[in-house]
């Protein structure tokens, strides 16, 4: 059997340091990456819902959504009812004594945007349960009657 050669060529190798180096700089920038995106999802929403002037106003505004969008009533133990039970628990963790300002205010800010919507404010509030529903787990909650 023929030996086999290897030609070997100086220009052809790499040196340890670009290899090493370029490898640790590649594993930092995709650490950095995973980093940032991993950060980004605990990031602060850029308002609140709605054009509501705070969180608590926000938290009246869903509430009412949740109360209002089935006609009697949200059923017990229903999507609609741990969505109001929710909203109430954020009043009540953000202001307890000032919840009945809160609930008025965001009740104001959804019959103003019911008017708005004509019409279609039935179709307004399927979007504004499916807003506060969305908001609702970005503030950690999660909905049993999907389970």
């Amino acid at each position: 059997m023929p030996a086999v050669t290897h030609r070997h060529r100086e220009e052809e190798e790499l040196s340890p340091i670009l290899v090493w180096g370029g490898g640790l700089l590649l594993l930092g920038v995709v650490c950095f990456l995973f980093y940032a995106i991993w950060r980004s999802q605990f990031t602060r929403s850029a308002g609140y819902l709605f054009d509501t002037a705070n969180a608590s106003v926000e938290a009246g505004y869903c509430l009412n959504v949740a109360q209002m969008i089935v006609p009697g009533g949200a059923p017990i133990a229903s999507y609609f009812d741990e969505a109001a039970q929710f909203w109430t628990g954020r009043l009540r963790k953000i202001d307890p004594e000032g919840m009945a300002p809160a609930i008025i205010a965001g009740q104001v800010k959804l019959m103003a945007d019911k008017t708005a919507a004509g019409p279609k404010s039935n179709v307004w509030f399927q979007y504004a349960m499916d807003q506060c529903s969305n908001r609702a787990v970005t503030y950690g909650f999660h909905f049993r009657s999907f389970d």
